[in-house]
């Protein structure tokens, strides 16, 4: 059996100062090697789409619940969106705790560093983030178990995926800020799941755009992808 790399044409409502960012997802970003079909997916921090549009894609007749709590961004998720039935996206930021709303801080509709207030102080000097909205909260312990879970909330994945059942999950998509994000998110997954891809970057290239945070100096930033240990409804892809 060959695979091959199917270029499926895609037209996206998107910021401009995202458009790299959506290109990498819609080229692999979040490519692990792991089959499957019919699938329960969570996209957690879905921004405009790309990553829920790319695993309808990947995965076959799969089901992806999408959370964005921006509402200018969900308005752009909605319509990158709207004609799938296999897209379901929910106005709402994920928090545990039982709180009904939080306050969420961005730039610009779309932005990708968008964030809830709690976290943004972690990566962002204050007055970096000009918008700030109340938006309705998700907590993660009432969500029943997906067999992916996707988390980009930009520094609170550590606290959601402590919340979350992933008892059925197979694989777990992950961004992470810094490295006490990181040590968070690894000592959660530990038991149950294999590291399959880590990507780290040092955050002192990006420290001369002055809305960061000058103690970043040091810290690193990146991305996990993990899988459980015996898989339960995905197959490794042949040849991989």
């Amino acid at each position: 059996m060959k695979n091959y790399v199917a270029q499926i044409p895609m037209s996206l409502f998107v910021p401009e100062a995202m458009h790299w960012a959506i290109k990498d997802v819609l080229e692999g970003e979040y490519e692990t090697g792991y089959d499957g079909v019919g699938l329960e997916i969570l996209d957690i921090g879905a921004n405009v789409g790309s990553f829920a549009l790319w695993a309808t894609a990947r995965w076959p007749g799969s089901l992806v619940t999408s959370y964005e709590p921006h509402p200018g961004t969900f308005e752009l998720l909605q319509r990158n969106t709207q004609l799938r039935r296999d897209i379901v996206a929910v106005n709402a930021a994920l928090f545990p705790g039982g709180a009904k709303t939080a306050s969420f801080v961005s730039r610009f509709a779309g932005d990708g560093e968008s964030g809830l207030a709690s976290y943004a102080g972690d990566t962002f000097v204050d007055g970096a983030m000009v918008e700030r909205y109340e938006v309705a909260v998700v907590d993660p312990a009432s969500l029943a178990s997906a067999d992916i879970v996707k988390i980009d909330i930009e520094g609170g994945e550590g606290d959601v995926l402590e919340a979350i059942d992933l008892s059925r999950t197979s694989l777990v998509l992950l961004e992470y800020q810094n490295r006490k994000n990181r040590l968070q998110l690894e000592a959660r997954l530990h038991a149950d799941f294999d590291l399959i891809d880590t990507v780290e970057h040092i955050w002192d290239p990006l420290l001369e755009q002055r809305c960061y945070r000058p103690d970043l100096a040091g810290d690193v930033y990146g991305r996990m992808f993990a899988a459980r240990k015996g898989m339960t409804r995905m197959t490794r892809s042949a040849g991989r």
